[in-house]
């Protein structure tokens, strides 16, 4: 019976180690390498670069020194890594047709003991290699600076059958965070910017980028002598803030010359901008009219003005595409002409909400260009917009439409595209999580980006801290719902009220103490954190009130000037990590310095403590007869919209005032800077109301008592009239409160109540507790 048994072992044993053989191969055991990494023989620059590149990152991995060998193809070992097309990789992988991979299209194989890692010329195999570390040895490059290598002496690759290709042809994050050329061939993105060097596998590569017409054709070498080649504008042909004239037969000849001439100069170029100047100014004359008209849009002489070029440069330039913008105002794709088949279309989306995602009924027309472009363009690239230009570090919380945005374009068919994000140093708000997540998203849209994202935020903030900036995110995306979220934010926006800013305030303070043991990890954290303050610090005053009409706890100091001088503090940065530092803020330039720089003293309101909670139902005027208060209805200053709130009008605790809070405008304008809107104004039980204003008025020295004081009254929208009004005199105002009648009216749908300042110089400021309204007899 032994014997038997020890014979079915040793049979199961063996079928166990041809299974084994079939399903792994063992690249390292026991911090020993089992493998030789084999270049083949001709191996070109980025091919040898992916044999070293792995070598390295197993030795990270393993611990093992793994062996470059180049390839014997008749003794190549029974237990190896093949990297790139060759001989032997025929050999052995004869299933595989080289021939027909893409120029980054890669495979992983495995067979017996050998691994394939080979893919198309230039940058197939590099991207396998990469690819092959990532998916398979869990190896992360989430920055420039920050990589996740994983540790396992023993490291064993499962059976593999493996083909891809990007789902774009072009793909760029373009945030400033993600420029380094090395980091971008890591992550398989392959733009212009900061080309990636050839023995990285290159980039494809532009003549121009963007907005070519007067470096193509500069007005001031040729206006003068040919202002016909310019826009003809309100009957005027001009250069200035104007695009080139599109159907003149002469430019266009002329535009062929030096597009040939700057293609000379750039033998490597694969793309050529054509594209229109950053502003509007389209041609008006007959001609370019004739053809717009008829096509619809002004993408039509754009388009024929491209085709003409395309056609005359493609036999000297086969390989050369010649790219376009539909930007702005020509967006809307034209009637009847295409784009020829070496014509590139970049379709811009700056117009767009980028709160929701680009097929979301907020931005249906978007869409609609989207697909009919898509229908006659054979290579459509997008030029998308990440981030606020107006502010790089303030919150914008487009994280959760990255993904579902780069869906819509492989849907329709999109083949490169562009993302732009803040691009002018490092701290922009989120912009290492973008580029990486993009970075993927672009490879691959099928990816799960909510999973992108958490795992980012768990690999390069460190566990602890990613669950309060989780929070962070989700925080933003819900407070900004039902927003048009821009690439050019205005002053104010619902996820940068007080109630959200405090609570994200408190999530990224705990972030902080959760790496505070980490000085790598809270460095990340804290500079991350910034984007929070920038917006407290921005908004300081109007945040202020709200906390006092909240009632609220204020997240940070008291002291402006010492948020201010901590924000400096973490934005100098870390003494040899450049990524620490934050310097420009927007597009524009603007520093870190010049922004701070009104914060360096406190505000004198800023030294008082908070003031008293705001009263509910506070009593009625004292100054109105007591028989006349039934039925009568208080609008408070919180129900009144104030015109430029912070600097006509604002609400200021005031213990004079009946619920302790009053709207205070400076004397200085005239505006209707405190105004209740007719939704707030009920209907009055007799039909019409006596309607009050509980006001005074600070003076100066100079104040006359018969001068005008302030004035009130109701305005008619619809009418265009004043049911009633009337101005108030000095000497009927007063330092303390009182009761002031402007009038009797029938409120209306359109019947608005409105006080304001009257540019008195002798009157420092109107302060407005609330109005009143009595029912009239």
């Amino acid at each position: 019976m032994k014997p038997v048994l020890s014979r079915l072992a040793a049979l199961l044993a063996f079928f166990a180690i041809l299974e084994s053989g079939r399903a792994d191969v063992i690249l390292a055991n026991g911090g020993k390498p089992r493998v030789v990494i084999v270049r083949q023989d001709g191996a070109t620059a980025p091919e040898q670069a992916a044999a070293r590149e792995l070598a390295e990152h197993l030795r990270q991995i393993t611990g093992a020194t793994f062996q470059i060998q180049d390839a014997n193809w008749t003794n190549i070992p029974e237990r190896a890594i093949i990297i790139g097309p060759g001989a032997s990789a025929v050999k052995f992988f004869p299933e595989v047709d080289f021939a027909k991979l893409g120029a980054e299209e890669f495979v992983m194989r495995t067979k017996g003991g050998r691994l394939l890692l080979a893919g198309g010329r230039p940058r197939g195999t590099l991207y396998a290699v990469e690819h092959f570390l990532s998916e398979q040895c869990g190896v992360r490059w989430w920055t420039p600076w920050a990589t996740n290598i994983p540790h396992c002496a023993t490291l064993r690759v499962p059976d593999l059958n493996v083909r891809e290709r990007p789902a774009f042809e072009y793909r760029e994050p373009y945030c400033f965070q993600g420029f380094d050329p090395l980091w971008k061939s890591r992550n398989s993105a392959n733009g212009e910017a900061h080309r990636i060097p050839a023995e990285l596998g290159g980039c494809i590569t532009y003549k121009g980028f963007c907005h070519t017409f007067y470096p193509l054709v500069p007005p001031e070498k040729h206006f003068a002598t040919h202002p016909e080649w310019f826009s003809l504008l309100k009957g005027k042909r001009t250069h200035e803030r104007g695009q080139l004239c599109l159907s003149n037969p002469e430019l266009r000849d002329f535009t062929v010359g030096r597009v040939k001439e700057w293609l000379r100069e750039a033998p490597d170029a694969e793309i050529i901008s054509v594209t229109q100047n950053d502003w509007f100014g389209a041609c008006e004359c007959a001609n370019c009219k004739a053809i717009d008209d008829a096509e619809g849009s002004p993408s039509g002489s754009m388009l024929a003005f491209v085709n003409y070029i395309a056609e005359r440069i493609e036999l000297e330039f086969p390989r050369v595409a010649v790219d376009t913008f539909a930007y702005q105002y020509t967006r809307k794709p034209p009637r009847t002409i295409k784009p020829r088949p070496n014509v590139i279309v970049r379709l811009c989306s700056i117009e767009c909400n980028f709160r929701e995602p680009l097929d979301h009924p907020s931005n249906t027309t978007f869409l609609a260009d989207l697909k009919e472009w898509s229908k006659i363009c054979r290579r459509l690239y997008i030029w998308d917009y990440v981030t606020d230009f107006k502010n790089y570090v303030n919150p914008h919380p487009n994280w959760f439409v990255l993904g579902p945005n780069a869906r819509v374009f492989q849907k329709f068919g999109v083949a490169g595209v562009f993302e732009e994000g803040a691009y002018a140093g490092y701290g922009s708000e989120m912009g290492e999580l973008r580029a990486w997540v993009l970075a993927q998203l672009l490879w691959n849209p099928q990816l799960d980006d909510r999973a992108l994202i958490n795992e980012f935020l768990n690999g390069y903030y460190g566990r602890a801290a990613a669950k309060p900036i989780q929070r962070y995110l989700e925080l933003m995306h819900a407070a900004s719902a039902g927003y048009n979220l821009r690439c050019f934010l205005g002053k104010t926006a619902p996820h940068l009220e007080f109630k959200t800013l405090g609570e994200a305030e408190r999530l990224w303070q705990q972030a902080e103490k959760a790496v505070a043991h980490d000085p790598e990890l809270l460095a990340r954290v804290r500079l991350s954190h910034l984007p929070v303050r920038y917006a407290l610090l921005a908004h300081w005053g109007a945040l202020r009130r709200d906390c006092w009409e909240q009632n609220g706890a204020w997240p940070v100091a008291l002291s402006r000037k010492s948020v201010a001088d901590e924000f400096r503090d973490i934005a100098a940065g870390v003494p040899g990590k450049l990524w620490t530092q934050l310097r420009v803020l927007n597009e524009h330039g603007l520093s870190v310095e010049d922004f701070l720089k009104p914060f360096a003293v406190d505000p004198a309101e800023e030294k008082m403590t908070l003031p008293p909670k705001r009263l509910k139902n506070p009593a009625p005027p004292a100054d109105l007869p007591r028989n006349e208060l039934r039925g009568t209805v208080d609008l408070q200053d919180d129900v009144a919209a104030l015109a430029k709130a912070g600097e006509w009008a604002e609400i200021r605790p005031d213990a004079g005032a009946s619920d302790r809070r009053a709207v205070r405008m400076p004397g200085t304008h005239s505006e209707w800077a405190f105004r209740i809107g007719a939704k707030n104004i009920p209907a009055s039980p007799t039909g019409k109301w006596k309607v009050y204003a509980v006001a005074r008025v600070e003076l100066s020295a100079e104040a006359k008592p018969d001068s005008a004081a302030f004035g009130a009254g109701v305005y008619d929208n619809a009418a265009k009239n004043y049911p009633t009004e009337k101005k108030f005199r000095v000497d009927e105002a007063g330092a303390n409160y009182r009761s002031h009648l402007i009038g009797t009216f029938t409120p209306g749908p359109e019947r608005d109540i409105f006080v304001s300042p009257l540019s008195n110089p002798g009157v420092k400021a109107v302060w407005v507790d609330r109005i009143f309204l009595v029912p009239a007899k």
